[in-house]
C-alpha cells in the first residue's frame, strides 16, 4: 500500500509549475521515501506481531491496534500511535479528494461526463473546481450508508477500488509499450530561445480543439525524464505483467470454502462498470467526448502552427 497513490502529482500537473520536470521528481521522491517507511514499518509490526491467532480476534476489532497495545503494554500509548495512523488516513484523504476531484473536472471539460456544463465549473474567486469537489465528497459519503443496510454488498463495492485501481495502472502502460515498440513516439524537442510554437505544442502531447470542433492529434513527444531504450521496454512490459497478475487474483473470494457471505463480488461489480461505461459512451458519450481539451493559449499555439 505504501506503493500506491504515488501518481497523484499526475493528476494536478496543470496546476503545478514546470509538471515535465517536477510531477515525475515527486512520483520518484515519494515512492522512495514510502517505500523506505513503509519497509521499515513492516519490519516493525513483524517483530512486535506476537501470538497471530490473538492480534486477528482482537477485541478492538483492529489488528493493528492490539499490536500497538501488545508493542507498548499501555492504553495510552496505543491510543496515540493509533491517533497518528488516522493522522495520516486524514492526510491521505486530503491527497484523494485533491486528485480525484481534479479527474473529474478534467472529465467534465472534456465533455466525457453527464452534466459536464455543470461539473467542469471552476469558481472565479479560488480558481479551484469547487463543484467536483463536491461530487466526489458526496458520492462516497452515500456509498458509506449501503453499510448500514449490508456490509457485505458495502464491501463488494468497494472493491471495486482494487480492480479499477489496477486496470488504470495497465491501460497507460500497455499503450507506451505499445508506441514504445512500433517506434511511434518522437524524441525529446528542444526548447530553448526560438523554439517553433509547433514544438511547444507537440511538447505538451495532448489533443486540442480547434475552430471546427474538431480535435488535433499531435504526435507522442517523450519528455525530459524517461527510462530509454530496451530498459524501458523491460520496465513496461514488467509493469503490465504485474498489474495483470494483481488483477487476475482480485476477482478471486479471500477464504476457502466460498460461500454467498464471503465471495468476491468485484468481478461482478467490474463488469458492470464495463458494461455501464461502453453502453454510455455508444449511446451519448462519442456524440459529446472528442478527445481531451487544452487551454486558450496553448490552442492558440496550435492553430496558429497549423
Amino acid at each position: 500500500m505504501a506503493m500506491l497513490g504515488a501518481d497523484a502529482a499526475v493528476h494536478m500537473s496543470e496546476e503545478i509549475d514546470n509538471a515535465a520536470v517536477n510531477v515525475p521528481r515527486a512520483i520518484l521522491t515519494t515512492m522512495l521515501l514510502n517505500g523506505l517507511m513503509g519497509f521499515a514499518m513492516v519490519l516493525a509490526v513483524l517483530f512486535c506481531l506476537g501470538d497471530i491467532d490473538r492480534v486477528i480476534k482482537s477485541p478492538t476489532g483492529f489488528p493493528f491496534i492490539q499490536v500497538f497495545y501488545d508493542g507498548t503494554d499501555s492504553k495510552a500509548g496505543a491510543t496515540v500511535m493509533t491517533s497518528l495512523v488516522l493522522g495520516l488516513l486524514w492526510c491521505a484523504v486530503i491527497g484523494f479528494l485533491a486528485t480525484a476531484s481534479r479527474m473529474t473536472w478534467s472529465f467534465a471539460r472534456d465533455r466525457g461526463l453527464p452534466f459536464h456544463r455543470f461539473i467542469g465549473k471552476v469558481e472565479p474567486r479560488t480558481h479551484i473546481p469547487m463543484i467536483a469537489i463536491a461530487v466526489v465528497t458526496t458520492l462516497p459519503c452515500l456509498l458509506a450508508l449501503i453499510y448500514i443496510g449490508s456490509s457485505t454488498v458495502f464491501e463488494d463495492v468497494v472493491s471495486l477500488s482494487t480492480s479499477g485501481l489496477y486496470a488504470s495502472y495497465f491501460i497507460p502502460c500497455a499503450l507506451l509499450l505499445w508506441r514504445r515498440v512500433t517506434g511511434q513516439i518522437d524524441a525529446h524537442p528542444s526548447l530553448g530561445a526560438g523554439a517553433e510554437d509547433v514544438e511547444v505544442y507537440r511538447a505538451i502531447g495532448l489533443a486540442v480543439e480547434d475552430t471546427e470542433e474538431n480535435v488535433v492529434q499531435p504526435s507522442l513527444v517523450w519528455g525530459p525524464w524517461r527510462v530509454p531504450g530496451l530498459l524501458g521496454i523491460i520496465n513496461n512490459a514488467f509493469a503490465c505483467i504485474y498489474t495483470l497478475f494483481v488483477l487476475f487474483w482480485s476477482f478471486w473470494p479471500p477464504i476457502t470454502p466460498a460461500t454467498a457471505e464471503n465471495m468476491n463480488y468485484s468481478v461482478l461489480v467490474t463488469g458492470v462498470v464495463l458494461i455501464f461505461a461502453v453502453v454510455y459512451y455508444y449511446v451519448w458519450g462519442k456524440k459529446q467526448y472528442m478527445g481531451p481539451l487544452i487551454e486558450h493559449q496553448v490552442r492558440h499555439l496550435a492553430r496558429k502552427a497549423t
